[in-house]
């Protein structure tokens, strides 16, 4: 069919029905694919609406030319539509807009001026209402923002389109919020046609989705007019993007961000139809295509996805690719000091690396390397007149009890060398058959020489290295300072007690390094990350990435976090060295309790010195107490609530659980900057509280916002989940009613019958405290609450 010009072809775009991914089958959804305009996208429509008012309006003549401030659909739709009337464009934005919308720009013919990235939109905005004003016989603005052609362009065209090409037979319109112009005159066209709601997509403050405007956020647009909406849903910016990235492998739609927050937001939208009873026929519209997100993360190649770690070996962030398998492995203590705070600090730091790829959908294994042949454990098996094996096991089972207390995964391996001994000799004899390792006077080392690659990673200046400082290098006969041990000659000692492994080159023990090494790879096959601590940096990890290395073995991930360090000027802390053997005994008392002391070791970046003194442990104890009882105060208000329906809640409510989401996210993605999160979680259980206060919760916005918390601590297992209330509604009906028995009781001033309505509650399994805002009560598996924080 043939047109005169480009132009007759906005509009009439197909609709085309969602399929694998709608799994509500009593809802149809079809989407309306924008993308499908010449121009690329829905603002065609919206360009040629505006050059067209202002034609007949007689504003714009041929020797004006066309200003707008824009770097997005818009700006393409006017330059297309200006190229085929003739008329000059200037187009303004930030120079912080992408150069490949800048370029189809161009393309057009139309002039680009750019304003400080810094400004924003803002800027850009303020030059384009300048030039208006100060210049008008030379330029035209079309401020989309406030033009009532923005409205027009989907009253008389996208609207009645839908109505058409479903034959009346629409029930819900769905459109996301931008300048608004779309949403605003679909709902005057669909309610004058009576028995179609047209709901609007808004994302949340700080979103990332390109395109969309947040109306709390910003300016509002003069054209944008709440009370003309039905119904207005959220969606969170990862909902969008994965919905885009699905349409494309799933429907073989490839459409943009925004597209992505339209389907978000019409799921929930049919899910809620669907848990009604109801069925619907939903139209979603799609504004652009991908294309034009190419430069953006939004359809990065996986290895371009994940979580960002700081990496020792090269000075940089890798990502991890989180959608296989990944291993992780962390240094455990010494089993002479198994209470060690700063091996301790790297546990908990690797069981939330491990928790939040777990949560991004990796298959991940956790293991704890522990040297238990080496020179500390057999010493101190002597002193204590054990032999290495009994100690060791002790020693072990004291560090799995830890490991527990602190809410380590249980699922987490704890893997001794001595399990591994074959596995060490067999590493050792193919390294001497390849040449890179010698033996010498019955011990085998490491010929460094031998590997290139030795010292490349980023750890040390080999040049400047100053060898023999931290061993004896007469207790060693090397061919070269800088080799390292593989296995090391038996002592007389070790002959008496049997603490040798009797191999071809002599009795021998084998190194720290090679303990380290094959402990991982028993517990894990392949090592993909490493936590280690500040001591070891150099030349451990070295020493074990040549060992890896000769194996097949090669890390994505070197991570070593700083030591505990005492508190400048703070009170001493009993015991007084937090590095000692009881030096976690002493921080969990002073946090009062694992939760607590949980959260104080991940208070900082893992990248610098945790400073333990008594004020700092007590803040952080304060803090975690806040955030405890914020919980327990979410549980009691929700009560057997479980979910709220979508658009159910308070817009300050959803917002808040966004930006606690959000930001959690963030810090977790970028190199486990859990620091930057603190301040939002806090923020959001003093609001939680505060609304609590105020009576402004009802128990599903409790139970969302408990939800969220409780997301969180997936992760973080900062919650104490045993100390926990029941919430009353949750409680057998017998026992409700002895707790509203005991209640009344007490108000009575009737302690008898109190304390014996107390003791029947504790014999059915439960127990009460009592509080300000009334019962508690908990499972009688809860053991007693932690000390009050003052």
């Amino acid at each position: 069919m043939e047109r005169t010009d480009i132009l007759r072809l906005v509009g009439n775009t197909p609709l085309v029905e969602i399929r694998r991914l709608n799994p509500h089958g009593g809802v149809k959804i079809m989407a309306k694919v924008e993308s499908m305009n010449p121009g690329g996208s829905i603002k065609d429509r919206v360009a040629v609406a505006m050059i067209t008012a202002a034609e007949k309006s007689g504003e714009l003549t041929p020797e004006k030319t066309i200003i707008e401030a824009t770097s997005g659909n818009t700006g393409i739709g006017l330059a297309m539509v200006a190229a085929v009337k003739g008329y000059k464009m200037c187009l303004i934005m930030p120079d912080s807009a992408s150069e490949e919308r800048k370029r189809i720009m161009r393309a057009y013919g139309a002039e680009i001026r750019l304003t400080p990235g810094r400004l924003g939109t803002d800027g850009a905005i303020e030059l384009a209402y300048r030039l208006a004003r100060t210049e008008p016989d030379t330029y035209v603005l079309m401020d989309q923002f406030n033009n009532p052609a923005s409205i027009a362009a989907h009253y008389e065209g996208t609207g009645p389109e839908i109505l058409a090409q479903t034959g009346g037979a629409v029930t819900h319109v769905v459109a996301t919020l931008g300048t608004s112009g779309t949403a605003m005159g679909l709902a005057k066209r669909m309610h004058e046609h009576g028995g179609v709601q047209v709901c609007a997509i808004e994302p949340f403050a700080g979103h990332k989705i390109q395109g969309l405007k947040n109306m709390h956020e910003s300016y509002p647009p003069g054209i944008y007019n709440k009370k003309n909406l039905d119904q207005i849903l959220r969606v969170e910016d990862e909902e969008a993007f994965e919905c885009c990235r699905k349409l494309a492998r799933e429907e073989g739609l490839f459409v943009g961000m925004s597209s992505g927050a339209a389907l978000a937001g019409a799921l929930k939208l049919a899910a809620g139809l669907e848990a009604e009873g109801k069925g619907g026929y939903i139209v979603v519209i799609f504004p652009d295509g991908g294309e034009r997100y190419l430069s953006t993360p939004l359809f990065a190649p996986k290895s371009q996805e994940g979580l960002r770690l700081y990496n020792l070996a090269t000075g940089g962030k890798v990502t991890l690719d989180t959608s296989g398998a990944l291993n992780i492995c962390c240094i455990g203590p010494s089993l002479d000091t198994p209470d060690d705070p700063d091996a301790w600090r790297r546990l908990v730091l690797s069981d939330v690396l491990a928790r939040q790829l777990l949560a991004r959908g990796a298959q991940v294994k956790l293991a704890v390397a522990l040297a238990d042949l080496d020179d500390r454990t057999l010493s101190a098996a002597r002193e204590a007149g054990l032999s290495r094996a009994d100690y060791a096991s002790g020693a072990i089972g004291r560090i799995k009890a830890r490991a527990a207390e602190l809410g380590l995964l249980p699922e987490a391996v704890f893997e001794p060398a001595s399990a591994s001994v074959p596995r060490a000799l067999d590493i050792c004899t193919k390294l001497l058959a390849k040449g890179q390792a010698y033996e010498k006077l019955r011990s085998v080392y490491f010929d460094v020489r031998r590997d290139k690659r030795y010292g490349a990673m980023k750890l040390m200046d080999m040049d400047g290295l100053s060898v023999g400082k931290t061993v004896d290098l007469g207790d060693y006969v090397k061919d070269n300072p800088l080799d390292f041990t593989l296995l090391k000659r038996a002592t007389l000692q070790d002959l008496k007690l049997g603490d040798i492994i009797e191999t071809q080159w002599g009795n021998v023990r084998p190194s720290w390094f090679v303990q380290i090494a094959v402990a991982g790879l028993s517990a894990l096959g392949r090592v993909d990350v490493l936590v280690a601590g500040e001591d070891h940096q150099f030349p451990h990890l070295e020493n074990l990435r040549a060992i890896w290395s000769a194996a097949g073995v090669e890390v994505k991930a070197w991570l070593a976090d700083r030591k505990i360090s005492r508190a400048e000027g703070e009170e001493a802390l009993n015991p007084p060295d937090p590095s000692g053997p009881s030096g976690l005994s002493g921080l969990l008392a002073a946090a009062g309790g694992p939760a607590a002391l949980r959260l104080w070791l991940l208070s900082v970046s893992y990248r610098k010195s945790l400073a333990a003194g008594a004020q700092s442990l007590s803040m952080w104890a304060r803090n975690w107490h806040k955030v405890q009882e914020g919980a327990c105060a979410l549980r009691l208000a929700a009560g057997d609530c479980l979910e709220a329906a979508p658009g159910a809640l308070p817009e300050e409510v959803e917002q808040a659980v966004f930006e606690l989401k959000a930001g959690l996210a963030a810090a977790l993605e970028d190199d486990l900057s859990l620091h930057r999160s603190w301040p939002k979680l806090f923020t959001f259980v003093k609001r939680a509280n505060a609304w609590l206060t105020a009576g402004k919760l009802s128990p599903a916005a409790a139970a969302a916002c408990l939800k969220q918390l409780e997301g969180a601590d997936s992760v973080l297992r900062i919650l104490d989940l045993g100390q926990m209330p029941i919430a009353c509604a949750c409680l057998p009906g017998g026992v409700q009613e002895l707790v509203q028995k005991r209640e009344a009781a007490r108000k009575a001033k009737d302690f008898a019958a109190s304390d014996a309505l107390r003791d029947e509650l504790a014999a059915r399994g439960y127990r009460v405290e009592d509080s300000a805002q009334g019962p508690r009560v908990y499972a009688k598996a809860a053991v007693t609450s932690a000390k009050e924080v003052a």
